[in-house]
């Protein structure tokens, strides 16, 4: 394995907040690495640091051998970084299929006046489009509520959703934060089955989880947090029987 995204010594500020502190990792290809810390603890700060969201006082990122860090977050995501938010709440005015379409602007070479006039270039275009996001849902039993709006449709399958929506983005490394919260039974295990499908296609996965069994069911790798900096990295079994990353789970389950 190669590692497709590296992480190095990368340092978040907020005024005198030190939010991410001289972190450190990667993330290989078709491995699963989980992020794991109390609230507070800086992770949803390091992703939002990976995809462009909020500037780096210090430290860079790579994809390959190619720097990313600095890039809009539209640049940083059309080189193949996908990621999802805690809260399942985008696009709610949008249909099911039509906030799948949304991930396809990447592949979107047209002219403003192509796309006006509908030429059979950006009619084959949408056509493609629509079949990939078609049969993605299908895959998963879905397809029959791609005309439903997502205001309508359960916060567990908005959650499942919002996986399908950043793969249809076909990226390189997929960055989850929370993919579990809010969801119980039979959505939980759908992401499960779905999120290790993804990592066995060979793209590289980061996630946050609060779901500590969750956590080390599915990953490969533990990058432990609390208060911005790194507790550890190993696998799972290491990281969880770790007094000081055991202290920091004190109250979760």
């Amino acid at each position: 394995m190669s590692a497709v995204l590296s992480a190095e010594h990368l340092t978040v500020t907020f005024g005198g907040l030190v939010a991410v502190d001289d972190v450190t990792f990667q993330v290989e290809d078709g491995e699963l690495l989980a992020i794991i810390g109390p609230n507070g603890a800086g992770k949803t700060t390091l992703l939002n640091a990976i995809s462009g969201t909020v500037p780096l006082k210090s430290g860079r990122v790579r994809m390959r051998d190619r720097v990313i860090s600095g890039q809009r977050p539209d640049r940083i995501a059309g080189l193949g970084v996908a990621r999802t938010f805690q809260h399942a709440d985008f696009f709610s005015e949008f249909t099911v299929l039509e906030s799948l379409l949304i991930s396809r602007w990447k592949f979107s070479s047209h002219s403003v006046v192509a796309s006006m006039l509908r030429l059979p270039a950006v009619r084959r275009a949408d056509r493609d489009d629509r079949r990939a996001a078609l049969g993605t849902l299908a895959r998963l039993g879905l397809d029959q509520h791609r005309d439903d709006p997502l205001s309508e449709i359960s916060y567990g399958t908005r959650k499942v959703l919002d996986v399908l929506r950043a793969m249809l983005m076909e990226p390189k490394v997929l960055l989850l934060d929370e993919p579990t919260s809010g969801t119980t039974g039979a959505d939980r295990e759908q992401l499960r089955t779905l999120i290790t499908g993804i990592r066995d296609q060979g793209i590289g996965v980061a996630l946050i989880d609060h779901d500590v069994k969750f956590v080390s069911d599915i990953s490969d790798t533990v990058l432990a947090m609390n208060y911005g900096k790194e507790l550890g990295t190993g696998t799972p079994s290491e990281l969880l029987a770790r007094e000081d990353v055991r202290a920091a789970y004190v109250g979760l389950e």
